[in-house]
C-alpha cells in the first residue's frame, strides 16, 4: 500500500494502526501525524519515523497541492468538530478518503462539518473497534457514506486489518450504535465476568495468579470454539452442559438469578447510551468559517 495517510490525532488506536502499517511495509514517509501532545508526538517519530506536527492543517498539506489519499480521524469526540472544520477547505480540494474512529460521532455529523453547506462529495468511512485493537486483535464494525468508493472501501480494510481481526461491514449509524453495545463496550463484559470467576476462585482457595491464568485460557479456548466452528453458540454451550452435571448446576443457577437477561439488558444499554452520545455529538457545530 502506498497511500499518502495523515492521522488527526496520535493516541493510542492510531499508534496501533501506524504500528501495523509500518511492520506491514508501508513507508513512514507517506504518514504524517497531528497531536497536540508534544512527548506521544516524538515517540511516534522515534519508534516509527513518520511526520509530525502539532498543527492539524500542517498535517495535511504535509503532502503538497495533491494532498493525502486518506484522513484517519483519531481525537476525542468532542473535538471532531473543530479538528475537521480548521481543515474542511483542505479536504474539499484534495477529496481523500475519511476514516473515522471517533467513538459516537455519526458520519452524517462528518459530512456537515467538513462540506459546510459546499455540496461536496466527501468519503467517509465510520469505524468502531474495541480494545482489544490495542494487540492486533480487535473486532469493528464500518459504514461507508454514499460517496465512497469501493476502491476506498478496500483501501479502509487495508488499514483496518492491521487493528481487526473481524471486521464487517454495516449500513447505517444506528448499526454501529448496535455494534458499540456488542463487540466495542463487549471487552469489559468479559473482563467483568472474568473478575466475577477470580473472585469465585478466591474463595474457593485457588491463587490469584494460576486463577487468573486458568480464566483466561478458557475465555480465549472458548472463543476460538465459537470461531472455528460452524455450530451455534447455543449449541456448543449444551453439548458441554450434560444433565446434572458440574456445568449444569452453574447454568442453571445463573439462570435463576437471570444472569442471561441481565447480559441482554446490558447490551441494550450500551447501546442506547452510544445513540444518545451520537444525538449529543451531532448537534456540535463546527468552529471554523473556511
Amino acid at each position: 500500500m502506498s497511500s499518502k495517510i495523515s492521522f488527526i490525532g496520535g493516541g493510542n488506536i492510531a499508534e496501533a494502526i501506524l504500528s501495523g502499517l509500518i511492520k506491514s511495509g508501508h513507508s513512514p514517509s507517506l504518514i504524517t501525524v497531528a497531536d497536540p501532545y508534544e512527548p506521544q508526538l516524538q515517540k511516534l517519530k522515534n519508534l516509527y519515523k513518520v511526520g509530525i506536527t502539532n498543527n492539524n492543517r500542517s498535517c495535511l498539506e504535509s503532502f503538497g497541492e495533491e494532498g493525502c489519499d486518506v484522513v484517519i480521524i483519531a481525537t476525542k469526540p468532542q473535538i471532531v468538530s473543530v479538528a475537521l472544520a480548521e481543515t474542511s477547505d483542505i479536504i474539499r480540494k484534495s477529496k481523500p478518503l475519511i476514516l473515522s474512529i471517533a467513538a459516537g460521532v455519526p458520519s452524517n455529523s462528518i459530512y456537515k462539518w467538513v462540506d459546510n453547506g459546499h455540496g461536496s462529495k466527501i468519503s467517509i468511512v465510520r469505524l468502531m473497534p474495541n480494545t482489544p485493537a490495542l494487540i492486533g486483535e480487535g473486532a469493528a464494525g464500518m459504514i461507508a457514506n454514499e460517496h465512497t468508493t469501493a476502491e476506498q472501501k478496500s483501501l479502509a480494510e487495508s488499514i483496518i486489518k492491521q487493528i481487526a481481526k473481524e471486521y464487517y461491514w454495516f449500513k447505517t449509524d444506528e448499526d454501529i450504535d448496535s455494534v458499540t453495545g456488542i463487540s466495542g463496550s463487549g471487552p469489559a463484559y468479559f473482563f467483568y465476568m472474568m473478575e466475577a470467576m477470580q473472585n469465585a476462585a478466591s474463595k474457593m482457595g485457588l491463587d490469584e495468579e494460576s486463577s487468573r491464568r486458568l480464566i483466561a485460557q478458557t475465555c480465549l479456548g472458548a472463543a476460538k470454539m465459537v470461531l472455528s466452528s460452524d455450530e451455534s453458540i447455543k449449541t456448543l454451550r449444551e453439548r458441554v452442559t450434560s444433565p446434572n452435571g458440574t456445568t449444569y448446576a452453574a447454568i442453571t443457577s445463573m439462570e435463576s438469578n437471570n444472569v442471561g437477561k441481565s447480559i441482554e439488558i446490558g447490551c441494550m444499554a450500551a447501546k442506547n447510551r452510544g445513540t444518545e452520545m451520537s444525538e449529543e455529538l451531532s448537534d456540535i457545530k463546527g468552529q471554523s468559517s473556511l
